[in-house]
């Protein structure tokens, strides 16, 4: 190795050295600035991010609540009042007749509520006649658009007429008091 390389050696290890030392101090900056910043910034990102899936759960049970409670207005509407209980049986009379079926009478006890409650009805629907057109109208009570449900069912054979007792359940609103 001559004398003239020596210096050039030198020079390369400083510009080496100067080059490491850069480099280790961008390190230990990065460093610095990652625990200082970043590492925080992610504890309160983990929270945001918690608090909005919150937030969305809540935004969506509320578009829900809003939904139910426009159907459940819905529904409320079509539950007959307590006014409207000789119409519904008068409507299930001549659905009976149209069918060709005999009814004896129809007998309720409307309950006694007031401000809009609901209160649960069950009356006896008693009819008379032959089994295709007592299957017929079972069938389209249990179809129909009235809120009307069988609770009891009861079929007797006599002389090749059936008698049905049906138990009809269905729910009305009280009278709004004023």
């Amino acid at each position: 190795m001559t004398m003239q390389a020596l210096p050039r050696l030198r020079g390369k290890k400083n510009n080496l050295r100067t080059a490491v030392t850069v480099f280790v101090v961008l390190i230990c900056v990065n460093l610095v600035l990652y625990f200082s910043l970043v590492a925080p910034f992610r504890a309160r990102l983990r929270t945001g991010e918690n608090r909005y899936e919150e937030l969305r759960k809540r935004y969506a049970e509320a578009v829900l609540f809003k939904k139910q409670k426009s159907s459940f207005a819905g529904i409320m509407a079509g539950v007959p009042s307590q006014k409207d209980m000789p119409l519904l049986v008068k409507d299930l009379v001549q659905t009976a007749r149209q069918l060709k079926l005999g009814v004896a009478s129809v007998k309720y006890d409307i309950p006694k509520r007031s401000g809009g409650e609901l209160a649960m009805l069950a009356f006896s629907f008693p009819a008379e006649g032959r089994y295709p057109e007592i299957k017929r109208f079972v069938y389209d009570v249990e179809t129909a658009d009235r809120l009307v449900g069988i609770q009891n069912l009861e079929l007797e054979a006599d002389q090749g007429r059936v008698k049905l007792n049906m138990k009809l359940v269905t729910y009305i609103k009280g009278s709004e008091v004023r």
